[in-house]
């Protein structure tokens, strides 16, 4: 009898010393598993936010597909040489000038420095155009009005024209009442961001300033031709 008297308390010892010895330590991660769950849900709402201003942003450019594709051309990813060549050559066709060579060489990729700092993913690079061709004053000028506004971002450099000697008649004189031929020189650089395009995310969120892709758009559109100023020659190469 005194035996199972003992027995009972030593019984309840053991079991009190495993439940101090598993529960007290499970009790002290609780606040832990708690702070862990807390930072988990703001990460996912966080998580939830970006995904809904991602959707709002592709849900904005989804609604603007003229201008998508306007950009997609007017800073294409690769180079499109041909594309070049046939709308250059098209268009000096167009405008009456007589192509002689039309080359391009590719150039060192161009750094473009951003005001947050960001390290620019795709860095723009361009490649350089060089056309010779010949034609009268008016022709040239139909040209320059349609080739300034070809739908495709560039960095204009040289537009040299020269006079071509005029022939002489039998007495030796250059003949009169016949436009002059000039001579051209072009040269452009013409820009393209290889690979896929990638936008960052501190830029999503950011408003697309439409209205300045339309008034690019615009200005590459068809419009009246160049004329020159009241005040100046019709022809500043005739006499």
């Amino acid at each position: 009898m005194i035996v199972k008297m003992l027995i009972f308390p030593v019984i309840l010892l053991i079991i009190l010393y495993f439940s101090i010895a598993f529960i007290v330590p499970t009790a002290k991660l609780i606040p832990k598993a708690k702070e862990d769950i807390a930072q988990k849900e703001a990460t996912l709402a966080k998580a939830k936010k970006q995904l809904g201003e991602v959707q709002a942003f592709q849900q904005d450019i989804d609604g603007h597909p003229a201008e998508v594709e306007y950009i997609s051309d007017f800073v294409p990813n690769n180079q499109r040489e041909e594309i070049l060549l046939s709308d250059i050559s098209q268009l000096a066709k167009e405008s009456g000038v007589n192509l002689f060579s039309v080359g391009f060489s590719e150039g060192r990729a161009k750094t473009v420095s951003k005001s947050d700092g960001e390290t620019d993913i795709n860095q723009a690079q361009f490649i350089e155009s060089k056309m010779i061709a010949s034609g009268n004053y008016d022709s040239f000028k139909k040209f320059a009005h349609k080739l300034f506004r070809i739908k495709r971002l560039y960095d204009f450099k040289t537009f040299d024209l020269s006079k071509v000697e005029q022939k002489k008649n039998e007495d030796g004189e250059e003949q009169q009442n016949s436009e002059p031929v000039l001579n051209g020189t072009i040269s452009f650089t013409y820009e393209y961001i290889p690979g896929k395009a990638q936008v960052s995310f501190n830029s999503i969120g950011k408003s697309i300033d439409y209205e300045l892709i339309n008034a690019i758009m615009n200005s590459t559109s068809q419009t009246s031709p160049l004329v020159p100023e009241p005040n100046n020659r019709k022809n500043p190469f005739l006499p």
